[in-house]
């Protein structure tokens, strides 16, 4: 019955308009072979559905921003035993996915190294760098030292999180921690961004993250309840994006950059969302 329903879908959405197709991807082996390099993760949530939810939201914010023709979608469908990912778009969003797999089935464990920084500031502050919340916007290192260096001029909060080490499709978590006597601003010190990546290749990787307020859920693989920011993009190495909150006088921002992916391995497992601090 489901081998059924899966060729009905088949037969519904092949082909669809604007050049788009209809692709159904085998992604059981895939998710075995990395599971294998990282080990099993915790949760809840198995690795099919979290893999489909991080493409399928890539690809409506893409969407919704012009980059990809609507209808672009992610969907999972289980035959019999088999774990299959049906995805629907353009050349480009099927040869993305099969991308993701070939990724996944490397020899190599792919280290993502990220650097955050969260930045607290009067409204207008924000307004006149044009951040603007509910987005993942696009700043380079030239604009975000402009930005950090108005928030210390107005006595604001400029805050380096602690590197995280990512590795793929494993959730980590990116948070502000005492040191050296030091303890995180009040204003700072409950923030954190929860969120998994996989990487494209050598230079990219899509994201999809929360910035949160207070605690996470203990399950890493259940997505936080009213995030401060939901979003979902892609970012070369060297490239970064701004999250943005705001209230009616402040805006808090957290600042995600990719600063590079290694490759490491396949007989050294990470641990688990774990931050490494340099």
């Amino acid at each position: 019955m489901a081998r059924l329903a899966l060729a009905l879908w088949l037969g519904c959405c092949g082909t669809v308009a604007g050049q788009q197709r209809a692709q159904v991807f085998q992604v059981k082996e895939a998710l075995a072979a990395l599971e294998d390099k990282t080990g099993v993760v915790p949760g809840d949530v198995q690795p099919i559905t979290r893999f489909s939810r991080l493409v399928d939201a890539v690809l409506k914010k893409e969407v919704q921003a012009g980059v990809r023709p609507q209808g672009a979608r992610a969907t999972v469908r289980a035959a019999g035993r088999d774990q299959m990912l049906m995805v629907q778009g353009d050349k480009e969003v099927v040869d993305l996915v099969q991308s993701l797999i070939d990724q996944m089935h490397g020899a190599s464990l792919p280290r993502l190294h990220l650097e955050c920084t969260v930045l607290v500031m009067p409204l207008e502050v924000a307004r006149a760098h044009g951040l603007v919340a509910n987005r993942a916007q696009e700043k380079d290192m030239a604009a975000m030292t402009a930005l950090m260096k108005d928030v210390v001029k107005v006595h604001g909060v400029l805050l380096n999180l602690p590197e995280v080490v990512a590795t793929p499709f494993v959730p980590f978590v990116a948070e502000p921690r005492a040191g050296a006597g030091k303890r995180p601003p009040p204003t700072a010190a409950n923030l954190r961004l929860r969120g998994e990546a996989v990487p494209l290749g050598r230079e990219e990787a899509l994201f999809a993250v929360q910035f949160v307020r207070g605690d996470l859920p203990e399950d890493r693989t259940v997505l936080p309840k009213r995030p401060l920011s939901d979003q979902a993009f892609r970012l070369r190495a060297g490239q970064g994006v701004a999250l943005t909150s705001q209230d009616r006088a402040t805006a808090t921002v957290m600042y995600l950059r990719l600063a590079g992916i290694a490759n490491a391995g396949p007989n050294a497992p990470p641990v688990l969302g774990g931050p490494v601090i340099r």
